[in-house]
């Protein structure tokens, strides 16, 4: 029996002895597992939608309601893959897109617009002048920058890809090359574009959607040039705001584009787009309005003002 009891409390010590050392090691393994959560979320995968009119589902099913559409080139934060659904977000709002129209973005995604500077450019098979020339590009020569490193810049022009110098590319285009008769077919164009703005006044705001009952800022944007000019904007104000010449505010012209930001106080970051028609008063899709109307350059979207493109 006395040994009978020496073994009982032997084990009971055991038992006290391991219940201790768990409860000493359970919290550490928690912040453990905390700090690996904390580093996952602080990963951030984006992805690419492929196609236009892609609709941004509820669910993971077309018999989900969309809660609208994006375009290609939109990009959006990648959750998970369900299937053939991908769960993403954009602008705030959780939803799925079919996985056909969306990839994994990569630099060619990414491009800018410029214009050559100088008299003429050598596009070189790599990063350096001991690279071998593939072609010579004029002034004003319009390019796509895909990246930029060191001093230089990865561009496609037509059909070519190559690297030039990135001191010889500017944002803007030399106006003095302009012709009197390419600036009156701006002026026609852009006539047309205000004309056909105007034909969607009242049109209800609603985000995600791109005509024609109904717009969000940039919505409306993409489809008045697309539809009036046959020019194909990127989706949102943003990427928007990269494509084209940049112009002064005081030298605006009717069918430039017109970029805000209507986040708190101006910090440059667009966050909303319209369309200049003269008389320093531009037409958008207003969230605030709920519709789509034509604005003064009053004192709040003076001070709000960011940047005017012109693609026309």
């Amino acid at each position: 029996m006395i040994l009978h009891y020496k073994n009982m409390d032997f084990t009971s010590k055991n038992i006290i002895t391991t219940a201790a050392v768990t409860a000493a090691l359970l919290p550490a393994a928690s912040f453990l597992m905390q700090d690996s959560q904390i580093a996952y979320a602080d990963s951030v995968e984006y992805r690419v939608v492929t196609g236009d009119y892609v609709n941004f589902r509820k669910g993971p099913s077309t018999s989900y309601a969309s809660l609208g559409q994006l375009n290609k080139g939109d990009k959006v934060e990648y959750i998970s893959t369900s299937d053939s659904w991908v769960k993403v977000k954009y602008n705030g709002q959780t939803g799925y897109i079919y996985a056909k129209y969306i990839a994994k973005i990569n630099n060619e995604t990414n491009t800018q617009v410029k214009y050559v500077n100088c008299s003429a450019l050598n596009v070189r098979s790599g990063a350096g002048t001991s690279y071998s020339i593939i072609t010579t590009i004029t002034k004003d020569t319009k390019v796509e920058v895909i990246s930029s490193s060191k001093g230089w810049s990865k561009i496609k022009v037509g059909t070519t890809t190559g690297y030039v110098s990135s001191k010889y590319l500017s944002e803007t285009k030399d106006s003095s090359n302009s012709s009197s008769d390419n600036t009156s077919n701006s002026t026609t164009s852009a006539s047309k574009v205000v004309s056909y703005a105007k034909s969607f006044l009242g049109k209800p705001y609603v985000w995600g959607a791109q005509g024609p009952s109904s717009f969000d800022c940039s919505g409306f944007t993409y489809y008045v040039f697309k539809n009036s000019a046959n020019i194909t904007l990127p989706r949102t104000s943003k990427d928007q705001s990269t494509y084209g010449t940049t112009v002064s505010k005081k030298n605006l012209k009717v069918g430039d584009l017109v970029f805000f930001d209507t986040s708190g106080s101006n910090s440059g970051n667009v966050s909303h787009v319209g369309i200049y028609i003269g008389s320093n008063q531009f037409i958008h899709a207003s969230s605030s309005k709920e519709k789509v109307v034509i604005s003064d350059f009053n004192n709040y979207y003076t001070n709000a003002f960011v940047k005017a493109k012109r693609v026309l």
